[in-house]
Parts: structure tokens; sequence; C-alpha cells
């Protein structure tokens, strides 16, 4: 049996994104999304989505290239996994 985790959804996504957003508009005291958006750029704060992706890449590269015999078990799901994104 290969366990499929269930991708976030976009509402979810938005959600997050909803969140940091708003910390910003509160830290830098505003309203506007375009000052936020720069906040954001300036920082280097990327979305939701993007963290969640780079995050999965990473742990798949490393349970791919793992020497770990339970590692070695589902690291041909982990390449395929990885060969999608």
């Amino acid at each position: 049996m290969v366990y499929k985790a269930c991708p976030m959804r976009k509402s979810q996504f938005s959600s997050l994104n909803y969140v940091i957003n708003s910390t910003f508009r509160k830290v830098f005291d505003t309203r506007s999304q375009h000052v936020v958006d720069i906040c954001l750029e300036l920082f280097n704060c990327v979305s939701a989505e993007q963290t969640v992706a780079m995050r999965k890449t990473k742990f798949l590269g490393k349970v791919s290239n793992s020497s770990n015999r339970l590692c070695q078990t589902f690291a041909a799901e982990a390449a395929k996994e990885l060969a999608t994104l």
C-alpha cells in the first residue's frame, strides 16, 4: 500500500498568505497591499505555496539520498514525487 499525502487546498494557502500579509501590515502599520508587497520582497519572504514546495523538495531529496533502510524503502516513491515537482 502506497501512502499518498493530500495536497493542501488553495483556500488553505490563501489563509496562510493572509496571516503573512496581516503580520506585515501590523508590523509596518499600513493598510496598503502595495507597501506589504514591497516589504515582503525586501525581507525575502516568499508565499506559503513557495515555502511548502521548497521544504517538500528538500525533504524528498534527503529521503531519496539517505542510506537509512527505512528511507531506502520509500526512495523510489520519493524520487517519483520529486520528479513531478
